[in-house]
């Protein structure tokens, strides 16, 4: 059985915090320990991204596009309606990382196209897309967690 890394920072934490933080009396050892915790709590994120968060992009990203291209062909720009339904049927489906880093490839295509369009109907189509950057953008600070700065300090 493997663990994932973030499980098994997440553990480490955890013991760190409920079991060693308690025994320590020297405030600069609990501030090094508390230094520690606030590193482990980061690196998490950093090391293998979460397969949730992937997808849950990925869904997003393609909602927005598949959107797009269906009101591209209501004003009658079929041709770049299909190229972004194709770029959504070859998204690899695995790993969560290759499928949506395909999805943002396709996003930033897709506003590059925008920009070539007549003003007024790019300026119309563009929040169909943006709304999934600006939800994205939502998502992903809700996932930082707060420093432990002030903990430390504190000792």
């Amino acid at each position: 059985m493997r663990v994932s890394p973030q499980t098994l920072l997440e553990g480490v934490v955890r013991t760190l915090h409920d079991q060693v933080l308690p025994h320590l009396e020297s405030r600069p050892a609990r501030g090094q320990l508390w230094a520690a915790i606030d590193v482990l709590r980061n690196l998490g994120g950093r090391i293998e991204p979460a397969v949730a968060a992937l997808e849950e992009e990925a869904r997003s990203a393609a909602d927005a596009l598949g959107t797009l291209a269906v009101r591209l062909r209501d004003v009658g720009e079929a041709a770049f309606a299909t190229g972004i339904e194709r770029r959504l049927a070859e998204a690899p489906a695995e790993p969560a990382s290759a499928h949506t880093d395909a999805l943002r490839a396709a996003l930033v295509d897709a506003f590059a196209r925008l920009d070539a369009l007549p003003a007024e109907r790019a300026d119309a189509l563009r929040p169909l897309l943006g709304g999934h950057l600006a939800a994205q953008a939502v998502r992903d600070l809700s996932r930082l967690q707060p420093s432990l700065l002030e903990e430390i300090s504190r000792g």
